[in-house]
C-alpha cells in the first residue's frame, strides 16, 4: 500500500468508526504521515525508534500527508483529498536528536517530530502547505468545503439581533 492510500484509508476509518452516532452530522477526519522512500514513518514507540527515524530525516527532504475526509451520510457527500508538504531537514547532530527526544517525547508524532514545536529547528525548508505539516491543510480544506456546498463565501454572520447576514 502506498502512503497516500495508507492516510486516506485511516482518515476513511476515523469517520466511519464514528458514522452511526453522528450521521445526522457532517464528520471531518485526517491523518498525517511521515514518509520518506516511500516508507511510512509511524508514531515511535520507544528512544531508539524516535532516534532512528530523525537520524532518517537528517539532511534529507521527506513527505508529509494528509488525508482530509469529510462524511456527511445525510446529504450523501464522502469527500477526500490528500495534500503533500515536502520537508527538507538540516543535518541533525546525534546530541541534538537525544536532547530532543529526552526533552520533548515525540512519541505521538508521525515521524517522531512536530514542526511547529522545538523541532523547528531541524526544518531547513519546507515545499508546500505549513499547515498540512501540523496537521490540517487549512487552505485545500476550506476550498474543498466550498465546492461541496458545506460553506459560503461570502461566509455569513450573526448581527447583533441574531439574524444572519452576508
Amino acid at each position: 500500500v502506498t502512503p497516500e492510500q495508507y492516510c486516506t484509508l485511516i482518515a476513511q476509518g476515523k469517520s466511519n468508526s464514528i458514522l452511526a452516532d453522528y450521521n445526522d452530522y457532517p464528520i471531518l477526519s485526517a491523518d498525517t504521515i511521515v514518509s520518506i522512500d516511500d516508507e511510512i514513518l509511524e508514531k515511535p514507540n520507544n528512544f531508539d525508534e524516535a532516534f532512528s527515524m530523525l537520524s532518517m530525516l537528517s539532511g534529507r527532504t521527506h513527505r508529509v500527508l494528509t488525508a482530509v475526509n469529510i462524511l456527511y451520510d445525510r446529504n450523501n457527500i464522502n469527500s477526500i483529498f490528500t495534500e503533500e508538504t515536502l520537508v527538507t531537514f538540516n543535518y541533525l547532530n546525534p546530541n541534538l536528536i537525544s536532547f530532543y527526544i529526552d526533552k520533548y517525547k515525540p512519541f505521538d508524532k508521525s515521524g517522531s517530530y512536530g514542526i511547529q514545536g522545538f523541532s523547528s529547528i531541524f526544518v531547513k525548508k519546507i515545499d508546500g502547505c505549513y499547515f498540512n505539516v501540523v496537521g490540517l491543510p487549512l487552505s485545500s480544506l476550506f476550498h474543498e468545503l466550498k465546492k461541496i456546498n458545506l460553506i459560503e463565501f461570502p461566509l455569513k454572520t450573526l448581527n447583533k439581533n441574531n439574524n444572519l447576514q452576508s
